[in-house]
């Protein structure tokens, strides 16, 4: 992770117990259905939505600008996590605010569900490979330009068939998510050994900073990211098909001679007879 911090504008640093993500969407499948071969590669696309009601998504993933990486503060999640190497404990705080960035950044997900993975993502008839790399990644876009309504296509990875071969038969995947993380500075609200805000003299709230706090909201998920089953409206599904046996070119030349032969004798003794 970068050492570069970036600082929020004083805006952001008045308190926003309030603010939260305002940014909907939905992800569906490029390409729903399909026939493949049992050791075919199956590449996943994913088409992002933004609702009609989200705020736009402005995202520079190089960092820098105002605001950093081109996310609106009142936009940041309110609630974190924080690892007190003190105590060895993870600390989870509400009503935070991000007052220092380190970095924002986009992630993808799946969950192991259905019969790729065979509900468990181990000892599956496939393995997933995200794509972290390529230019089809959303997670290589530099820039994201995205107003209520657009859309966007992205290579969320691929199915490998394991051991090179794949059995045959029908394959569905459900889940997937794109999140987007939060680290840096966050301050929030002192408490007591009660869980009760700390005031000071004026019936103010002592705030304390975190550092190296982490924070994060969803995006959009696939329509059976928690349902799942045949019933699903938007399934991931292929139907896995072993090619036929290619007989060699020499057999089949074998194979038209020797016909050749044993009809010439039949025709030999036919004539023979007559």
């Amino acid at each position: 992770m970068s050492k570069l911090s970036f600082f929020v504008s004083t805006l952001a640093l008045v308190w926003l117990p309030n603010a939260q993500a305002a940014y909907s969407g939905s992800l569906s499948f490029v390409q729903p259905t399909g026939t493949v071969d049992v050791t075919d590669n199956i590449p996943v696309w994913l088409k992002l939505s933004l609702d009609a009601t989200s705020d736009p998504l402005f995202f520079s993933s190089t960092g820098g600008g105002n605001p950093p990486f081109g996310i609106n503060p009142a936009n940041y999640p309110t609630s974190f996590s924080y690892y007190d190497s003190g105590t060895s404990q993870s600390v989870y705080i509400n009503n935070g605010v991000l007052v220092a960035v380190d970095t924002i950044f986009l992630s993808t997900s799946i969950g192991c569900t259905g019969t790729f993975l065979a509900d468990g993502c181990s000892s599956a008839p496939y393995e997933f490979n995200f794509d972290t790399s390529s230019p089809d990644s959303i997670l290589t876009k530099q820039n994201i330009a995205l107003s209520p309504g657009d859309s966007l296509d992205y290579l969320l990875g691929t199915f490998t068939p394991n051991n090179g071969a794949a059995p045959a038969g029908n394959y569905e995947f459900y889940a997937s998510g794109l999140t987007m993380y939060f680290y840096g500075t966050v301050r929030a609200p002192k408490l007591d050994d009660n869980g009760a805000p700390v005031l000071d003299g004026n019936g103010d709230p002592v705030l304390v900073d975190f550092v190296n706090a982490e924070g994060s909201f969803e995006i959009a998920s696939t329509a059976c990211a928690v349902q799942t089953g045949p019933t699903c409206p938007d399934i991931f599904a292929r139907t896995a098909v072993a090619a036929p046996v290619p007989v060699p070119a020499a057999f089949w030349l074998f194979g038209s001679a020797m016909l050749g032969f044993v009809g010439y004798s039949r025709r030999g003794v036919s004539a023979r007879l007559v």
